[in-house]
């Protein structure tokens, strides 16, 4: 079975992961060297950022593409002269 992800999707998936990862390490650096980050934030915040650049990147994102309007047909005008 293949999966394919449109690229778009690829690259929301590396950003929300890149910024869930920094926000993680971020977090572990500021508790001192025998703490850990805060995942509960790092997951929060990949998940925003991915939506956020769904919206803002291509609205509609993930919805059917249905055509504004039909295709106009040259052949039903009648000239008249």
């Amino acid at each position: 079975m293949t999966i394919q992800i449109a690229p778009l999707a690829a690259l929301l998936i590396v950003v929300g992961y890149a910024v869930g990862y920094s926000v993680f390490k971020y977090t572990a650096r500021g508790h001192g060297a025998a703490g850990r980050g805060d995942l509960g934030a790092s997951i929060a915040s990949g998940a925003t950022v991915a939506t956020l650049l769904a919206l803002l990147l291509a609205p509609g994102f993930g919805q059917p593409a249905t055509p504004a309007s039909p295709a106009p047909n040259p052949t039903s005008a009648a000239t008249t002269r």
